[in-house]
């Protein structure tokens, strides 16, 4: 069986846990920034973020079979899944007057067919930059896309993405109305730039960029020294750990293994356990002075609330970051990851990508819902 063949039984079997996986009931947006969450975690004298002003909210809509994300700095894309979550068409525009649209079409099914791979709307033939996304999937780049490939997207049924005698159809439903959505976002309508509802106004009168938010990492601190055997009396004591003890043990030790790490001489981050499934583990984390008492629960900033517990995560005390992947489904292809930085006061959001439907997008071209400048 290939590896095409198997990608399809997997999307076939996973889909309904993947559709369950890919909606967070916890993303409501919130009032306050990640930036505002992680400044107040702790008092301090100087703030290790500093908000930009006047920054939008990340932002991410649905227009029929169409999906469109604005970050919060304003770089947007919008996309559309193939038949059988197979492939996609993903059209993908920065912020400001100097930017221009990108677009990429694939997926997975396309490599026993001959040639080179190309996309046909109502009969019109374009052909891009043919890469290779993966072992088998197929991807191709329209880096500088022709006024009538963005009019054909908006105003099509459907694009055929084909390599010989294989395609893949994506419906270009609600492609138009996520596409004029980008453009009343970036203040784009009526300009020569604009995705669908192009005018006379010049470039120049599209919006600067927004400044994204600024985050100093802490110094980095020595890890010698350690001990890793076990949680302390009090951690083991704490409500949430007794939670995640019943999910993650074997007999009365947690599997895996609990991990501690130095943010200060003062100061530990200890990583516990808490649940997994068949390619998704879970952890919360605690920080508390080096003799491990009064435990905190630390609550990681989202783009769009806040997170308690992490998935497939690990911090990394060279670089001060932790980074978190939770996985749609077992291949990759969606789900949710992003990275904190250790500030010295709290974690703060540094970048997060969300891709909410399971159709073979390759996660550098994911959406991103979070930025950060550090």
């Amino acid at each position: 069986m290939t590896l095409s063949r198997l990608r399809f039984a997997a999307s076939v079997a996973l889909l309904p846990l993947a559709l369950v996986a890919c909606k967070n009931p916890k993303a409501a947006a919130t009032s306050e920034t990640p930036a505002a969450q992680a400044a107040a975690a702790e008092p301090a004298a100087a703030p290790a973020v500093q908000a930009a002003v006047a920054n939008p909210p990340s932002v991410t809509r649905d227009f029929r079979d169409w999906t469109a994300t604005c970050d919060n700095t304003n770089h947007c894309v919008a996309f559309g899944p193939g038949a059988n979550h197979m492939g996609f068409v993903l059209v993908t525009l920065d912020p400001g007057p100097d930017a221009r649209p990108v677009v990429h079409m694939g997926g997975w099914g396309l490599e026993d067919g001959e040639g080179s791979v190309h996309a046909v709307i109502d009969g019109r033939r374009y052909a891009g930059e043919n890469t290779k996304m993966d072992e088998e999937g197929d991807v191709i780049a329209f880096k500088t896309p022709s006024a009538q490939l963005l009019q054909d997207l908006g105003n099509g049924s459907s694009v055929a993405v084909r390599r010989g005698d294989k395609q893949i159809r994506v419906s270009l439903g609600g492609a138009a109305a996520a596409f004029l959505w980008i453009d009343e976002r970036q203040g784009r309508l009526g300009t020569t730039t604009a995705l669908i509802r192009r005018g006379d106004r010049p470039a120049s009168s599209v919006p600067a960029v927004p400044a994204a938010p600024r985050v100093v990492i802490a110094a980095a601190v020595s890890q010698n020294g350690l001990v890793q055997d076990d949680l302390s009396p009090a951690l083991l004591a704490h409500p949430k750990v007794k939670e995640c003890l019943a999910e993650s043990r074997t007999g009365e030790r947690f599997d895996p293994d609990i991990e501690v790490s130095r943010l200060a001489q003062d100061k530990l981050l200890w990583s516990v356990p808490c649940g997994e499934g068949a390619y998704n583990f879970n952890q919360v984390y605690f920080i508390t002075p080096a003799d491990g008492t009064a435990p905190r629960l630390v609550s990681f900033p989202t783009a769009n609330g806040s997170e308690e517990e992490l998935v497939n995560s690990r911090y990394e005390p060279k670089s001060r970051t932790l980074f978190a992947f939770g996985r749609g489904r077992g291949i990759g292809d969606c789900g949710r990851m992003g990275t904190w930085a250790w500030t010295g006061e709290g974690f703060a959001l540094l970048d997060e990508k969300t891709m909410p439907s399971c159709t073979a997008v390759p996660q550098e071209l994911w959406p991103t819902t979070w930025r950060a400048a550090i």
